[in-house]
């Protein structure tokens, strides 16, 4: 099957200081000998309570089922996956990070669900390499940060791109949860759509329950509303979305989060027809991801969320690096292409995905794609 791709026709955080460095104990990356039979630690660093908890879980459950499957190696060496639960509190997770560098000596961290959490995780990991597996926010970075999940940044100016080349700049308004990441993907969105958007709604993250005094606010010639919302925030919105009627009123598009696996479990058909540009879908069609879905669904019983194919390709790229042997850091930047099941990825020079993303459609319990984004040329 062949998807369209944008513009085409459908055919058949910044470097450390001194002292964090200090302060971030003997951990680092330690050189790796090619061949090296050694045990390897991968620290985890996941929300299992708290208001990531359901992602939490599938990012630990992606990662062991990779250990599962590759025989519990990394790199063809042993490996140990230990788990500490940030609960969501960037406190409590750099405390978790210090205990897993200082104590358990882990050779990497990974995790990391929240961009607060990961933000602190980072500011004392020191040299020891940090592998995101979903934290998207734009400020995070350094040498020895790398990021399988994507930049908030990145996330809206694809939607935007999509918008104007589906929807035409007949004029849009911005709509999204006030913190981070929802203001970070807005803006994004509106450099990817060139054009200044009719009215920008922002909602107090976390304490908005009644969402139809901010559906007032859309201008009524507006012709599309695109969304950023994530959680229980997401399934809120999208139910009064349905519920209000506003689904008669004016075109929708949204960010993944609204319409990720996790989140359409809660919603169910109050997702329906609604379109979302995100950087996966179980529906892809490529060898790959029907693989990784099947050996998913043998397990859960369900279709794989964004966050556990990011959390098997942070497994992956760890994976990789390690059968590269040397220093770790230097080889996590070395690895190349990691094409897999969300298609084309490698990363960039800032250690961020270069990828595609991808237009989907809400029907029957699965995200559709219906068109393809290739990165942006720079």
């Amino acid at each position: 099957m062949r998807i369209p791709v944008l513009g085409l026709p459908v055919a058949g955080l910044p470097v450390v200081g001194l002292a964090v460095l200090m302060a971030a104990g003997c951990g680092g990356s330690v050189p790796l000998a090619a061949g090296d039979d050694s045990p390897v630690k991968i620290g985890a660093i996941i929300s299992q309570t708290g208001v990531y908890a359901m992602l939490g879980d599938d990012m630990e459950i992606a990662m062991r089922l990779w250990l599962t499957d590759h025989a519990g190696r990394l790199g063809g060496r042993p490996a140990e996956l230990v788990v500490a639960d940030d609960a969501g509190s960037p406190e409590q997770g750099q405390k978790e990070a210090r205990r897993l560098i200082d104590v358990e000596d882990v050779d990497v961290l990974t995790g990391l669900i929240a961009s607060p959490v990961a933000e602190s995780v980072v500011q004392m990991a020191g040299s020891t390499p940090v592998v995101i597996a979903n934290a998207g926010s734009d400020d995070l970075g350094g040498p020895n940060v790398f990021r399988v999940s994507y930049t908030n940044r990145a996330h809206g100016r694809a939607a935007g791109r999509y918008a104007a080349e589906h929807y035409g700049k007949q004029g849009v308004v911005l709509m999204g949860s006030d913190y981070s990441a929802g203001v970070e993907t807005l803006r994004g969105f509106e450099e990817g759509y060139g054009a200044r958007p009719l009215k920008q709604i922002l909602t107090p993250y976390g304490k908005t329950n009644d969402l139809e005094p901010y559906f007032e606010q859309i201008p009524p010639q507006a012709g599309l509303l695109y969304a950023f919302y994530a959680g229980g925030e997401a399934a809120t919105f999208a139910r009064s979305f349905k519920q209000l009627g506003y689904d008669a009123k004016i075109k929708l598009l949204t960010c993944q989060n609204l319409t990720d696996e996790d989140v359409l479990r809660a919603i169910g058909q109050d997702a329906e027809g609604i379109v979302s540009v995100g950087m996966y879908s179980p529906a892809l069609d490529n060898p790959d991801n029907a693989a990784f879905v099947a050996r998913w669904r043998a397990r859960t019983g369900r279709n794989p969320s964004t966050v556990a194919l990011q959390s098997w390709d942070a497994m992956r790229l760890i994976d990789k690096a390690l059968a590269r042997g040397g220093d770790l850091t230097s080889a996590l930047g070395g690895v190349g292409e990691l094409d897999g099941p969300r298609g084309p990825f490698r990363l960039d020079a800032t250690h961020d995905p270069v990828q595609n993303w991808y237009a989907r459609e809400y029907h029957n319990g699965i995200n559709r794609v219906i068109a393809t984004i290739p990165p942006k040329q720079e």
